[in-house]
């Protein structure tokens, strides 16, 4: 069953494909590079205990304080932006996440570097609330899940980017060169500001919206999403969005320290085998989209779950069982491509994440819709931390292969809550809703 928001206060004019396309590179680079100065920590944490002289545990409350901080983002930045617009937002995001991660590559302590993780994730919960609505707003609804999946695919990029400064950037005869990682990832994003503030402009639908909201005296308060008409939905969306994110950030949190602990792998060889997992993520977002248009939002996303619940397991069992040599693993063209095709099918299934988006803006009315969609998706992430910080307590228990693919019950459940919200396939978006 299709849905159609439908109101009164009419549709702002269709933007030119010019425009949509311009739109879609601004919020796509702001999501690349925020995703790559997101995930350099990944490749980092065994270096930074070493650093800081902390355990691992220590490092992982740094993940926990990012992951906290991008679901007040989410929540706070998202309500800005039905404020004061979501080019603005995203501007402040974009500035702040550089900045943010530029700092980190001057940390003198622990403390500090959590400070300045908690900048960055605080903005990468709020970039996604503002690209996500301004991509839904510009995009027709024929093919916005599917200009949605681009632009999602600017996560898996950035992972790749990650991946491949940590591979070209990291020493392990420098156990500092962390530090140069963070510097140097944080340059793109002050390019990125120029580009949306040049060629960017505002939501035709969030303009409209607000002269309407003006007119009939309306306010946008970040409470009203918790009103009853909204209630069901935002906590549905949002529990969806805790399971999805709970495997998700396992396994992007451990696999280096996986690969470097099981398989020896060097701290500056981990980030090849993320880069098949980033080129599988890429093809997945994008295959998420074209199948969420043809089968919908719902169904979509629990074939991708599925998916993630029998790869979890099938990747963490499989690397485990390969054979090492003098203790380590050895880098033989059978072992890069047995690890390349399973890192790739991993990834290939995380592609539901470019379904939040699409299906998040479609399910609230413009006044909230970046508030309830930022707050659902980001604070996800906040449900995740007692995932990650569950994984260095168990892994002593019953092993670092076991505790990662305990993250396919998630993946189970969230298949199945999915048809508990609404379809929205075909959904118009409009001023007044």
């Amino acid at each position: 069953m299709q849905h159609a928001h439908i109101s009164m206060a009419g549709a702002a004019s269709p933007p030119s494909v010019q425009r949509q396309y311009l739109t879609l590179t601004g919020s796509w680079m702001a999501w690349l590079f925020d995703a790559m100065d997101a995930g350099v920590f990944g490749f980092v944490m065994l270096a930074i205990a070493g650093s800081f002289a902390v355990t691992m545990g220590d490092v992982v409350s740094t993940v926990a304080w990012f992951l906290l901080a991008t679901g007040l983002g989410g929540y706070a930045l998202g309500n800005i932006s039905d404020k004061i617009g979501r080019k603005k937002t995203i501007l402040l995001s974009i500035l702040a996440y550089g900045t943010g991660t530029l700092l980190c590559g001057y940390a003198h302590s622990l403390a500090e570097l959590n400070i300045y993780r908690f900048i960055v994730g605080f903005a990468v919960g709020g970039l996604w609330s503002a690209a996500a609505a301004l991509v839904s707003e510009v995009w027709r609804p024929e093919g916005r899940a599917k200009a949605i999946a681009f632009m999602q695919t600017g996560w898996s990029g950035g992972n790749l980017l990650a991946a491949l400064l940590a591979w070209n950037l990291l020493d392990p005869a420098n156990p500092e060169a962390w530090r140069t990682l963070f510097i140097v990832a944080s340059i793109p994003a002050y390019l990125t500001l120029v580009f949306v503030m040049v060629f960017v402009e505002e939501s035709p639908v969030w303009l409209a919206n607000r002269g309407y909201m003006l007119r009939n005296g309306g306010k946008s308060s970040p409470f009203e999403i918790f009103r009853p008409q909204h209630l069901r939905s935002v906590l549905l969306a949002l529990t969806i969005s805790m399971l999805g994110m709970l495997g998700y950030w396992i396994i992007l949190t451990f696999t280096p320290a996986f690969l470097q602990n099981i398989l020896k792998v060097r701290i500056d060889q981990a980030p090849v085998f993320l880069v098949w997992n980033a080129v599988g993520a890429i093809a997945g977002y994008i295959g998420y989209g074209f199948l969420a248009e043809k089968i919908g939002r719902r169904s979509a996303f629990a074939v991708f779950f599925l998916g993630m619940a029998f790869m979890v397991p099938v990747f963490t069992f499989s690397a485990s069982a390969m054979p090492l040599t003098d203790g380590k693993l050895a880098f033989t063209m059978q072992n890069i491509v047995t690890l390349g095709v399973l890192s790739s099918l991993l990834g290939f299934f995380t592609g539901y994440f470019s379904g939040f988006g699409a299906w998040y803006s479609e399910l609230f009315p413009t006044s909230i819709r970046s508030t309830a969609s930022g707050f659902c998706f980001n604070f996800g992430r906040v449900g995740a931390i007692a995932g990650i910080k569950l994984v260095p307590v168990l892994i002593p228990v019953i092993g670092f292969a076991t505790t990662i693919a305990l993250a396919s019950f998630s993946y189970l459940l969230a298949a199945l809550m999915v048809f508990a919200l609404r379809e929205t396939k075909g959904a118009v978006l409009t001023s007044g809703n």
